[in-house]
């Protein structure tokens, strides 16, 4: 399995997010995790702290697709594929909610040295049938300790 990397990275999360009439809302995220590539997928694993949650995060990605699982104190799956519909869900203490991802752009740009890069992704967010938001994630990643 020459073709598998694992190491460690530092990650930037920048989450922008408009909604119809207000003026959009960007977060911003550090944190530390693993970067894991195996054939054709790239695996970002970290652990976010919100609130006093604690949610390990795993995003995986190609060129054309992804996915981001979330688990521990929010549990969420949300799939996206370019120019296409998605069903995910996303479990809260209230139960699960369906959600739908329409995935407008999505960009993948790996440096040379495989463990640093940019993913970039823009969708809109469906619940109910309703948008209720444009999202941009855009995650930069450099090698860690």
């Amino acid at each position: 399995m020459a073709s598998e990397l694992k190491a460690p990275v530092k990650l930037k999360l920048k989450t922008t997010i408009r909604q119809s009439e207000t003026e959009a809302e960007t977060y911003e995220l550090w944190s530390e995790g693993t970067i894991v590539q195996k054939r054709d997928q790239t695996y970002l694993q970290y652990e976010e702290v919100q609130e006093d949650k604690h949610i390990r995060s795993t995003l995986k990605f190609g060129n054309n697709e992804a996915v981001i699982l979330r688990n521990g104190d929010v549990k969420m799956r949300m799939p996206f594929l370019l120019n296409h519909e998605q069903n995910g869900h996303y479990d809260s203490e209230f139960g699960a909610l369906p959600i739908v991802t329409y995935t407008k752009d999505m960009l993948f740009e790996p440096h040379d040295s495989k463990t640093s890069g940019r993913f970039y992704l823009n969708y809109d967010l469906i619940i109910g049938g309703q948008s209720v938001g444009d999202y941009t994630l855009e995650i930069n990643y450099s090698e860690g300790k």
